[in-house]
């Protein structure tokens, strides 16, 4: 089921990275993004994280580790 045009994943990630950086300052590693939405990759993560930033709800700082700006 889509919400906001996201699929659910993507919309349960971006709620987690959003709440992680609430709490913390600063963005979740890949491997706990992994571990919150229950992914056995980081090349899957890298893929939602990459849709969230196409789909302008997030921006990456490049070259920077941690580094997730969230935009909506």
């Amino acid at each position: 089921m889509e919400q906001y045009g996201l699929t659910a994943k993507q919309l349960k990630l971006f709620k987690f990275i959003k709440n992680y950086i609430g709490k913390n300052t600063v963005s979740p590693s890949y491997e706990e993004m992994m571990v919150a939405v229950h992914l056995k990759s980081k090349n899957s993560i890298n893929k939602y994280v990459s849709q969230l930033e196409d789909r302008k709800w997030i921006k990456k700082l490049p070259g920077k580790a941690r580094s997730i700006q969230i935009l909506k």
